[in-house]
């Protein structure tokens, strides 16, 4: 026996459903007010690589990166920070759902333009 709604839902609702990617995430190990100008404008720029901007995308701050406590992981993943024991920077890391890249900070990434192109070469794979 069908079920009434379901025959009637389906034939209202012909379109199908589309759920829309979710938003990058960003992880600083500082507080978004301490982030200076120059390196807001940095960040800017990365993302207006990988087709994003600082609206698109979601910033959290946490002084080491770490996904265990998030209810929800999301599917991309840019941390600038202190290096993680164990994990390389600029290397594309798949974790649980979540693909995960790692840089220096931000401030230090200003002036290291051999750390930029690594970057630029991890983040080609992970937005691809």
């Amino acid at each position: 026996m069908t079920d009434f709604n379901t025959v009637l839902f389906d034939s209202i609702y012909k379109e199908d459903v589309y759920s829309p990617a979710p938003s990058p995430t960003i992880v600083i190990d500082q507080p978004w007010e301490t982030i200076e100008k120059e390196e807001r404008v940095l960040l800017s720029k990365i993302l207006a690589a990988v087709k994003h901007s600082l609206d698109s995308v979601s910033i959290k701050h946490q002084p080491s990166l770490d996904l265990s406590p998030w209810k929800e992981k999301p599917r991309r993943v840019i941390y600038f920070g202190k290096p993680i024991n164990g994990i390389a920077l600029y290397e594309v890391l798949d974790t649980h759902g979540s693909v995960v890249v790692c840089a220096e900070r931000l401030k230090d990434l200003i002036k290291n333009d051999e750390a930029k192109k690594k970057l630029w070469q991890a983040l080609k794979k992970q937005f691809l």
